[in-house]
């Protein structure tokens, strides 16, 4: 039986954990180095490899391809989100329990255990969005991708944002929860599931190009319709589409519908694997990786 402070607990109670396992996240993440330098590499590390993708983009392509170069910017900038929140949620924990030796200590502190890593996954967050920022900017001003963002459009690109992170949330509870139960090679594994998303949500091609069981998953993931909306908000009528058959409010309802239901299966998943990891001993197991 799961120990009282798994109960749901209060509002107050989950900002406050929230609130500050973010602030001890950014604190991992930037004080390292000065701020300056810090922003820098938060820039031009991933700036660089999104520009490494575009030029191998532009020479296979023999020259700039209108829609299909946009549709390829615009997936690749918002994909920092989901590499920081989903892939960090579990890289996250397995920093407090490989390098840090904390995991023991904070799974027993008076909080709640998902608010803590939602908050450290939300420091990444924010510690990508200026790359995602930077990118739009110069595929914008120097690549010239068009972005045509109306009132209409920010209103749906805004609605999108906040589905969207709740879904990359929600995946990443599924990725801890396999981290979790993994004492061996447990780093490789995130990397893995972001690497096999990657191709299979349509960050860099549209998924109509993918064999039709594969366009099938890809549609149940919300990060499938997260991707298709943004473009449509922020590229307007001309955007290249995955699902050209939907409409823009059909592809936002299906980004809720999908973002919910992973919601409820990353909620079932962790706690599954948590009661799992936690009667065989596997928890706080360091792995000496």
């Amino acid at each position: 039986m799961a120990p009282a402070r798994r109960s749901e607990p209060a509002p107050g109670r989950w900002w406050r954990t929230v609130r500050t396992s973010f602030w001890l996240g950014w604190q991992i993440e930037s004080n390292w180095t000065d701020p300056f330098l810090f922003a820098v590499y938060s820039i031009a590390r991933p700036l660089g490899g999104v520009m490494i993708l575009v030029v191998m983009f532009v020479v296979v392509a023999g020259g700039r391809e209108g829609p299909l170069l946009d549709f390829f910017v615009v997936g690749s900038a918002f994909w920092a989100f989901v590499v920081a929140g989903m892939q960090g949620m579990a890289t996250g924990l397995l920093d407090d329990r490989e390098h840090w030796h904390t995991m023991r200590a904070i799974y027993i502190a008076p909080m709640p255990f998902e608010a803590y890593v939602v908050g450290r996954a939300l420091a990444r967050l924010a510690a990508s969005a200026a790359a995602t920022v930077v990118t739009l900017a110069v595929g914008w001003l120097a690549l010239g991708v068009e972005i045509e963002v109306s009132t209409f459009g920010g209103l749906y690109v805004v609605a999108t944002a906040v589905l969207g992170l709740v879904g990359v949330l929600a995946l990443g509870f599924l990725v801890l929860s396999m981290a979790i139960s993994v004492s061996g090679e447990a780093w490789r594994m995130p990397e893995a599931v972001g690497a096999a998303l990657y191709l299979l949500c349509g960050v860099v091609f549209p998924i109509t190009v993918l064999p039709p069981a594969l366009g099938t998953l890809a549609a149940l993931l919300p990060l499938t319709w997260w991707l298709e909306a943004l473009r449509r908000g922020l590229l307007g009528p001309g955007a290249m589409r995955s699902f050209p058959w939907a409409d823009d409010a059909t592809v936002l309802g299906l980004l809720a519908v999908t973002t919910l239901a992973a919601v409820g299966l990353g909620a079932l998943v962790f706690r599954a694997a948590e009661r799992r990891a936690r009667q065989l001993g596997m928890l706080d197991a360091e792995s000496a990786y």
